[in-house]
């Protein structure tokens, strides 16, 4: 069917259930920013590929809410489908819930998936659907219905995350986290995130990139793991002899509701989805937020720490390799937007640890790297000339850590606005960077820090300046993050962040510098504990595309210090040539 055609029947549908409104977010019933393609609802009902954005249908309206990263990529895919796109944020936009609210008349009724939506979202519903007497109904999978190429859900093998890498036993783990538990007085804590589970369990696999489909139920004197058995065959043995006690995936909802009656169960009510809560309701429930095991992983022990150090410089290597290859090739005609993961892996694949991409690569030729997650379609994706720029956005999972950076690489000579729009990211960068700032401190209020310089010359980007970084995980990791949306959470010693302002200039061409970066402790003082940041990301920074005149005393020293550290950390894991060519890219200035 086409999109106007499942729309059609979508709302045939509605009116034989007497629903006025209908919503179909991008989640799964983890509730995680990356589902398999079983759950992709919005993706099978209006094409749309970004990875957040929701649809509301009514009897005569339909419409996607997306964020500023694919307000031009939404507004293509969208196109003669009569899908309106609503762009979040923006002053004067309703969200997505208030829309479909307002667009249901007294007495009616929204309907969605209740395993789409968390037990958080409902409640915002709730509340504002006090006046007017409307209803919900959170039993109907509408889509879903008409989805008949489904796919099914992936049933890869997971396997186990040695103590070499983790730094602590899955044994400890369940430990520490009991011992937080008994500090909220709960006896069962519901985990659903994909992330936290592969990272309490020391288990790694290969449903969405290193993650696998479960869920758990931690217990005072049980650690139950919810799955499809066959993807724990090699790792059962191990599993049980460490107290983990294997259930069937689908087992999750009624073990839930069968749960003696006087247990107090825990959840994260941003992270649990309203169908597991609908089976606990009426139960003695704990809610804390975020949850217990996120808040324990984003701060990395010594093992991991010392392990991402290797980790970015094999990273490092390969990304120096791609960029002498992408420089030396540009002109030849051969090299695409689409050939560059491709060339991407081949350069990263050649470590043992490596173990697939961390998201799809971002390369944007020109005009492409404006739309901030751009993704090459073969049937038009550009080539690459020697001239003007291309911005490569990528990472990769390693057994010894997850990567994230951005370099924009000069093909050719770049104009003054290219070197101008390129200088002020990196001044933005280097501020970041270079900030101290006492104990306490929430990513939100270092997000101007990144911004300053662009703003004075009246240029600003949609994006956040950084996020957390898993460990052979996500490579989106709460509760940290750096940015304008409301947060706090201390930034603490041994948290990952990325570091990554951009220009995004509709029609001409994209820019984004991204290291990742170490949260330390600075120094003790008689005002009280500073933090800083340490660059772990390894690789050069196109001097090509800077205007030094630009750039500060401390900016320049900053730069040429990074540099050095960059060639010492990498050059001998190069070839001759390839050193002699890094040694120019991190040249003083």
């Amino acid at each position: 069917m086409t999109i106007t055609e499942k729309i059609s029947f979508l709302r045939n549908r509605m009116a034989e259930e007497k629903i006025d409104a209908y919503i179909i977010t991008k989640l799964d019933p983890h509730l995680c920013e990356y589902a398999p393609l079983h759950f992709n609802s919005v993706l099978e009902i209006s094409g749309f590929t970004g990875s957040a954005g929701s649809v509301v249908v009514t009897a005569k309206e339909a419409g996607l809410w997306t964020d500023g990263r694919y307000y031009l990529q939404a507004e293509t895919e969208l196109k003669d489908t009569g899908i309106t796109l609503h762009k979040e944020m923006e002053i004067g936009v309703k969200g997505f819930i208030d829309f479909a609210i307002d667009e249901t008349s007294d007495g009616g009724v929204i309907a969605f998936d209740g395993r789409t939506m968390s037990v958080e979202q409902v409640r915002v519903m709730q509340d504002k659907m006090q006046k007017g007497n409307k209803t919900l109904r959170t039993d109907l999978d509408l889509v879903g219905e008409q989805w008949s190429s489904r796919p099914c859900l992936p049933e890869n093998p997971v396997f186990d995350h040695e103590v070499c890498y983790s730094g602590v036993s899955r044994a400890d783990k369940f430990e520490s986290l009991r011992a937080k538990m008994k500090e909220q007085k709960a006896d069962a804590y519901v985990i659903t995130s994909l992330d936290d589970i592969a990272w309490l369990f020391n288990l790694r696999g290969r449903d969405i990139d290193t993650l696998f489909i479960a869920f758990a139920v931690i217990e005072t004197d049980l650690a139950n793991l919810f799955i499809n058995a066959v993807k724990v065959n090699d790792v059962r043995n191990v599993l049980e002899s460490d107290g983990v006690t294997i259930r069937d995936y689908a087992e999750v909802y009624a073990y839930l509701e069968n749960l003696e009656s006087d247990k107090v169960i825990l959840i994260d009510p941003d992270r649990t989805n309203y169908a597991m809560f609908d089976k606990i309701e009426n139960r003695k429930v704990v809610e804390r937020k975020p949850d217990l095991t996120t808040e324990m992983k984003a701060i990395k022990n010594e093992v991991e720490l010392s392990n991402l150090e290797k980790c970015n410089i094999l990273d490092g290597t390969a990304m120096v390799k791609f960029i002498k290859w992408i420089k030396e090739n540009a002109e030849t005609g051969t090299v695409t937007e689409c050939g560059i993961a491709d060339k991407l892996t081949e350069f990263r694949s050649v470590a043992k640890e490596y173990l697939c991409q961390s998201f799809d690569t971002i390369a944007g030729y020109m005009e492409n790297g404006a739309i901030i997650h751009y993704h090459a379609q073969k049937e038009n994706c550009k080539t690459l000339d020697n001239k003007g720029i291309v911005l490569v956005d990528s990472g990769a999972n390693y057994l010894c850590g997850t990567t994230d950076i951005t370099r924009t690489i000069a093909l050719g000579e770049a104009s003054d606005e290219i070197k101008s729009d390129f200088t002020l990211v990196l001044k933005g960068h280097i501020n970041l960077a270079r900030a101290i700032f006492v104990y306490g401190t929430f990513g939100m209020q270092l997000d101007t820090l990144a911004r300053v310089h662009m703003w004075r010359s009246g240029i600003d980007y949609k994006t956040g300046t950084g996020h957390g970084l898993g460990y052979c995980l996500n490579v989106h990791e709460g509760p940290q993050n750096i940015g304008r949306r409301v947060n706090t959470t201390r930034l603490e010693s041994g948290m990952i962040q990325t570091n990554e302002p951009g220009i995004y200039r509709n029609g001409k061409h994209g820019i984004r510098t991204e290291n990742t970066i170490l949260v330390h402790e600075h120094a003790d003082t008689e005002f009280g504990k500073f933090m800083a940041f340490k660059t772990i990301s390894y690789c050069p920074i196109d001097l090509d595309l800077v205007n030094v005149s630009m750039l500060t005393c401390e900016e320049k020293e900053w730069l040429n210090a990074y540099h050095a550290t960059v060639y010492e950390k990498l050059s001998e894991s190069l070839d001759a040539s390839t050193k002699e060519w890094l040694k120019n890219q991190t040249r003083a200035i």
